[in-house]
């Protein structure tokens, strides 16, 4: 009897035991939480999406961020970790960090790699391989105009607004005051536009600039773009070239917190696949479906996965 009553009190003082084991193998088998955030544009929406959705696939648990705010309030949070994760673009190195030679963001690749070195060694910010789609910036005008002032790139423009045209630009604060945006077309080809020629938004969002375009609103003929733009053609617009290649390379890029990439190196294999499978072409239909057919982000980008067999369907 004796042997018996030791025998019940061992399995249970064993049985906790158990249960402490199998509540630790649980924590360690969580993958997160942690937010993905994007800018407020249709491309942040869908990309961040996907992210999304092939995070989920692998286990991790996260919180939706899309759409969070403007480039500079993604940044701030990035930085503050108010979020973790976030779609970026590689140009944008250029707003974070001071350096000697301002052109590096022209080139793709050793931009991004710049990007990379100093938002490490300064922020514990870890950008990972970019896709090989550049989203510049450009000018654009409606394909009437362009026909009937016959300008299709930076050159025509300089003759037609130094010949006394009407200009109205809708733009970016960001993209008006920067030396490789407004500034350095201004400088590069050598024209001036006046405080009164330019309406300047606080959010780079390019779907109420080209609306504003398309309807001629408060005399709007000129908008910024961005070069993975949707609705460029439905909406029968003419970008104006750039023979100087005065912006810099923007590359779309998963841009995380350091602690969470040690945590998760495995994050960078899952999202590989993506950014290299990525286009101006594709990018732009993707837009597209958003920003002109109103659709909606979450399934634009879960058909893309499911018929690029990045997830089952």
């Amino acid at each position: 009897m004796r042997k018996i009553t030791i025998f019940f009190i061992i399995v249970l003082m064993f049985i906790p035991l158990v249960g402490c084991n199998d509540n630790q193998n649980d924590e360690e088998a969580k993958k997160g939480p942690f937010s993905v955030a994007t800018m407020i544009d249709s491309e942040g929406a869908i990309l961040g999406n996907m992210m999304i959705i092939l995070l989920e696939q692998e286990g991790f648990e996260i919180i939706d961020k899309t759409e969070f705010g403007t480039p500079d309030i993604l940044r701030k949070a990035l930085m503050s970790g108010e979020v973790d994760l976030v779609l970026d673009y590689t140009g944008s190195g250029q707003y974070y960090h001071e350096t000697d030679n301002a052109e590096i963001w022209s080139d793709a690749r050793e931009g991004y790699l710049l990007t990379k070195k100093l938002d490490k060694e300064a922020n514990n910010i870890i950008w990972l391989e970019p896709a090989n789609v550049n989203n510049t910036e450009a000018l654009a005008v409606r394909k009437a105009f362009s026909e009937e002032n016959k300008i299709h790139d930076m050159n025509d423009f300089t003759r037609y607004v130094n010949e006394g045209g009407r200009v109205k630009l809708i733009t970016s604060a960001a993209f008006a005051e920067n030396i490789k945006g407004l500034r350095g077309f201004e400088q590069a080809y050598g024209f001036q536009l006046s405080s009164d020629q330019l309406i300047i938004l606080a959010s780079g969002n390019t779907a109420e600039m080209l609306k504003a375009l398309v309807e001629e609103t408060n005399g709007v003929n000129v908008s910024l773009v961005y070069g993975t733009d949707g609705a460029l053609e439905q909406m029968n617009l003419v970008v104006l070239d750039d023979p100087k290649s005065i912006p810099p390379v923007y590359l779309p890029a998963p841009v995380l917190r350091g602690e969470i990439y040690k945590q998760y190196p495995e994050i960078e294999t899952i999202l590989k696949g993506l950014f290299e499978s990525l286009d101006i072409d594709i990018l732009r239909k993707l837009n597209a479906k958003v920003a002109y057919d109103g659709m909606d982000p979450e399934k634009v980008a879960r058909d893309y996965l499911e018929e690029n067999g990045m997830i089952s369907q």
